[in-house]
């Protein structure tokens, strides 16, 4: 039990670090004066980084030691940081963007799979997944929060150091815990599998359900931390705000995440893709026309409620659907890297808008107003694919239930 402890602070101080990275960045893109289509595109280059990355590391370190690759890809985000610290041009800052996402890609999901590893102490898979995220979720609030206060001073590429010294104690308490094998050390506990067999795999389409709303809730997320920067300040917000609703979000996924065992039973089920659904388009509304700090923060945190439930999806319902447990949560990553390239879609359709006479304010919205539409359409076809396997819309059955906590 005390490497998962080791590994959980290993997650915490990465989560750090990134949310200092990740707020720091829109706010170095302002002050810099670059365009719309710019700050779109550095946006883009983490998720984008990211979801390459979790593919390649996924086959090609397929037999490395998870601890191996996690530390190699601490030290790469580390440099990446510095990077970003003393860049000053879009080029620059979207190389620096790409590499963090590439290291980002060889720590993530070998963490997570690492964490289940150590499921053969008898903890159960779902109690090993509320480590992972009640550890990242306030770790990137905090980032976040701290980064917003570091910005609001002007110490906007100081910040990026910060991030570099919370990734550095990441990189320090990496080299504790044991290494082991992929699946070396994972037994299942009563009534679960390392990873799903043959007979007891969920169908694809059950899979890209989940991965349809992880796609849709994350491109939101995308255009929130980056392009609702421009908004922000145009209706006189600051970075200071941007950071409280950052953390008012990742505070609701925590908090989702921590009473997990409440609503795990019902994952996969067409009330929750409903919830899902209602959630995004009630959030995008928000964000499109609130212009008072309550009702965005509040907007924030019913997105971090929908982010908790399209991420507990997708990621059991990958484990399920693939032969290991580094295959699913590799493949979940990848969706979760995918979904947050949304910002490039977002700040090209602002910067055509404008071209085209828009008034400033309407093009600022129309991301918002385009991800609304996208996610009635997405829930259609979740519907769809669900209706297909009607015999597996429970991602955790009854037992898998049980051994949660239900």
């Amino acid at each position: 039990m005390k490497h998962v402890w080791f590994i959980t602070a290993v997650v915490f101080f990465y989560g750090l670090g990134n949310g200092v990275l990740l707020n720091a960045t829109p706010q170095a893109v302002l002050h810099l004066q670059l365009s719309s289509s710019q700050l779109g595109l550095i946006g883009m280059g983490i998720p984008l980084g990211y979801a390459l990355s979790c593919v390649l590391c996924g086959q090609l370190f397929a037999g490395v030691v998870g601890k191996r690759v996690l530390m190699a890809g601490t030290a790469i985000a580390i440099c990446a940081s510095l990077v970003m610290a003393q860049a000053r041009t879009a080029s620059a800052c979207v190389a620096a963007q790409l590499v963090f996402g590439v290291a980002s890609g060889a720590f993530w999901p070998f963490a997570s799979a690492w964490l289940l590893d150590f499921q053969a102490e008898g903890i159960s898979k779902t109690r090993l997944l509320r480590h992972y995220n009640a550890s990242w979720t306030p770790a990137t609030a905090f980032g976040m929060l701290l980064s917003g206060q570091l910005c609001e001073r002007g110490w906007i590429f100081d910040a990026f150091y910060v991030g570099a010294g919370l990734l550095a104690m990441a990189f320090v308490l990496a080299s504790i815990p044991k290494a082991t094998q992929p699946g070396q050390s994972f037994e299942s506990s009563p009534g679960e599998t390392a990873g799903a067999t043959r007979g007891e795999r969920l169908g694809l389409a059950i899979v890209l359900a989940g991965a349809l709303a992880n796609l849709v809730a994350l491109g939101a997320r995308g255009i929130v931390i980056n392009n609702f920067a421009e908004l922000n300040r145009f209706i006189g917000g600051g970075a200071q705000r941007m950071g409280l609703i950052a953390a008012a979000s990742l505070a609701s996924q925590f908090v989702m995440f921590s009473i997990g065992g409440y609503y795990e039973r019902w994952l996969g089920l067409r009330r929750i893709y409903f919830v899902m659904a209602g959630g995004l388009c009630v959030v995008n509304l928000g964000f499109a026309y609130a212009t008072s700090t309550p009702l965005l923060i509040a907007s924030a945190a019913l997105h971090g409620a929908v982010l908790a439930l399209a991420f507990q999806t997708g990621i059991i319902a990958a484990i399920r659907h693939f032969s290991s447990p580094r295959i699913g949560t590799t493949f979940h990553e990848a969706i979760v890297g995918l979904g947050g390239t949304a910002p490039i879609v977002a700040g090209v359709l602002v910067t055509v808008l404008r071209h085209s006479g828009a008034e400033e304010h309407a093009a600022l919205r129309a991301p918002f107003l385009l991800f609304l539409c996208l996610t009635v359409l997405v829930l259609a076809v979740q519907l769809c694919l669900i209706a297909t396997r009607t015999h597996q819309r429970t991602l955790l059955p009854s037992e898998g239930c049980k051994q949660a906590g239900v």
